[in-house]
Formats: structure tokens, C-alpha cells, sequence
């Protein structure tokens, strides 16, 4: 260990095993952001998403109600700036967010682009909203290539700047005290990830390529089943693979919810956390108490207004924001109980 290591505790180490079975007269939407440097540390950032919404019937047989991919190319080096971004062949015209910041800004640009869109918060708008968050958390595969990063610190610039920011940074807490305490941030390497892409159904999740060394992914699924009230589970996984090919998982949240079908009012909501690096993140799960006599569509502003600081989670803000794709899912899970196949 590093000679003036700070006393190094992890946050919690549960990652999920599996994926739940798809649910009769349920809607599944599944995405998958592709973290990549395939020209090294100092070539582009090449984000490639998929997603896919799948419903299933009452007897148990599937509707492909959409699919997508997506590539986004990131110059991290200079300012992080777009360079390219496409939606295959049968997508929207993308060129718009060509020159917008991979950060702040970029989700309002992506709504300028997407304002044709049939839907408010389609498939390919979810996975083009996971750019920002990828690109921030493409920095730890970086740390992770560090070989400073078997001694469990590595250089991180700027970083005690950000005390307070969030729960897992607050003062006092491992990741700020380990700066304090070495002049360098701690790193902590997760637990390996179970494989809950592949299971015993072909159609748990859409189809992807494996993910190569040094490579990052952001998974999330999202179901939705129910009548009078919907049930929602929801969940997001961040996972790096190593030089030799063993995968880690860096973030896993999930949530459940439970909301009127008619009004979307939420009548339920409960974070799980199962995979965060510092012991202090897991104390933001208790804002999402108030979600609860909300609307959905309510949820995202609240979250970008007032979740913030030593009570909040970024990657738990994260996942509510996802949340506003409840009210198109709904619709598709409503079409499939008119089916009633």
C-alpha cells in the first residue's frame, strides 16, 4: 500500500446475479452504453448505444415494439466536444450535436435535435441522455490503466474542489479524507459482475456486442407491468473490464416503484444500492421518500432542482430521472392489455 494510505473503506459490494424473468403483459426497455477507446487514452471516446422496448403478451409471447443504436464520438482530450454522432442508417440526423460539449448543455441540445421525436422520452433519446454520464464515469478506466491503481491510489486533479458535492464526497468521508490524507484520490476496484445480460432468456435483453479490455458499459433496464396501479422496476449497472478480461462493477442502483395507472401518481418508491464505491453514498437513498405523492412526469424537475449536495447521489439522480419514461412505456404496456392475446 501506499506508505501514507489513508485506511481504505469500500462501499457497498452486492451486485445483482441475474435479471427477473419478463412478466406477463409487461413492457421491458433495455439500453447499453459502449464506453470505448479504441485508438488508446489519448484517441476519441467512442459511445456506442443500443436499446430496445419488448412487450410480452399475457400468454407470454413477445412484441418488439422498437429498437436503436447510436455512436457518438467524444474528443476527451480537448474539451470533451462532439466530433460525431449518428443513429444508424433509419435514425434522425444527429449532426446538430456535432461541436456541443459531451456535459452540461449537451441534454438540451439533444432535446433541440430530437423535438420531431413521435414521443417525449422515446428508446433513442434514453440512450443518447446516457452521453454526459458516460463520458464523466469513462474517467475511471483511465485510473484503473494508472499502475498506480494496484497501491489503490491514483492521481486525480481538482478533486478535493468537489467536497460536498455529493454524498459519497462528503467532508470528513473516505474519498475526501483519502485526498486529505495522501494528497491522492483512493480507488476502489468492485466486485466482479455477474453476467445478467446472458441468462436463461435469449429475450431478457437486446442483443450486444461483448464488452473488449479496458472497455466501460452502462446497462439499464426499466419493466413495467401491472393495470390500476403500474409497477415499476428499474435498475442501471456501470461495469469496466480489465486488461485480461475480467469485468468489475463500478455503480448498481435499483429501484422499485409503484404508481396509479391513471394519474401516475407514485404511491411506493424504494432505492436499493448494490454496488457504490464509498460508505457514505448509500445515506442518499433516503430523498427518495419523497417522491412519493408525486407525479412522474414531477420527478425529473425535482431531482435537477433540489437533489443536490451531501444528501444526494449523482448516479441515484441519475436513475430517477430515468423515470420519466414511465409515461411512454405506460402507453405500450396499455396496448397490450387491449390486445389481450
Amino acid at each position: 500500500m501506499h506508505e501514507n494510505s489513508w485506511v481504505l473503506r469500500r462501499g457497498v459490494h452486492n451486485p445483482t446475479e441475474s435479471t427477473p424473468a419478463r412478466l406477463p403483459y409487461s413492457v421491458r426497455r433495455t439500453t447499453a452504453v459502449h464506453i470505448l477507446r479504441p485508438d488508446g487514452v489519448d484517441g476519441p471516446l467512442l459511445l456506442k448505444g443500443s436499446g430496445r422496448d419488448l412487450g410480452t403478451h399475457g400468454d407470454g409471447s413477445p412484441v418488439q415494439f422498437d429498437a436503436v443504436d447510436s455512436a457518438v464520438e467524444v474528443d476527451f482530450v480537448e474539451g470533451r466536444m462532439v466530433v460525431s454522432a449518428n443513429a444508424g442508417k433509419s435514425g434522425p440526423d444527429l449532426t446538430a450535436l456535432v461541436g456541443t460539449r459531451a456535459g452540461p448543455g449537451f441534454r438540451s441540445a439533444l432535446v433541440a435535435t430530437l423535438c420531431d421525436d413521435r414521443q417525449e422520452h422515446s428508446l433513442l433519446h434514453r440512450v443518447l441522455d446516457d452521453v454526459p454520464v458516460a463520458t464523466v464515469i469513462s474517467g475511471y478506466a483511465l485510473t484503473r490503466e494508472d499502475p498506480a491503481a494496484v497501491d489503490g491510489v491514483v492521481p486525480r486533479s481538482g478533486a478535493a474542489a468537489r467536497a460536498d458535492y455529493c454524498a459519497g464526497f462528503v467532508t470528513g468521508g473516505v474519498f475526501i479524507g483519502g485526498i486529505e490524507a495522501n494528497g491522492v484520490a483512493p480507488v476502489v476496484i468492485g466486485p466482479l459482475a455477474p453476467d445478467i445480460v446472458r441468462g436463461q432468456d435469449p429475450l431478457g435483453w437486446h442483443g450486444m456486442d461483448d464488452l473488449p479490455a479496458k472497455g466501460m458499459r452502462r446497462l439499464r433496464r426499466i419493466d413495467v407491468h401491472g393495470d390500476g396501479d403500474i409497477s415499476v422496476d428499474a435498475m442501471f449497472r456501470d461495469s469496466y473490464v480489465d486488461g485480461i478480461g475480467v469485468e468489475t462493477v463500478v455503480h448498481e442502483y435499483h429501484l422499485g416503484l409503484t404508481a396509479r395507472a391513471d394519474t401516475l401518481e407514485v404511491v411506493r418508491a424504494a432505492a436499493t444500492p448494490h454496488v457504490l464505491p464509498w460508505p457514505e453514498c448509500s445515506s442518499a437513498v433516503e430523498a427518495v421518500d419523497r417522491l412519493v405523492g408525486m407525479t412522474v412526469p414531477d420527478i425529473a424537475p425535482l431531482v435537477g432542482a433540489e437533489f443536490r449536495g451531501v444528501v444526494s447521489c449523482t448516479h441515484l439522480n441519475d436513475l430517477l430521472r430515468s423515470l420519466q419514461d414511465v409515461a411512454e412505456l405506460g402507453t405500450k404496456l396499455a396496448f397490450l392489455h387491449r390486445c389481450h392475446p
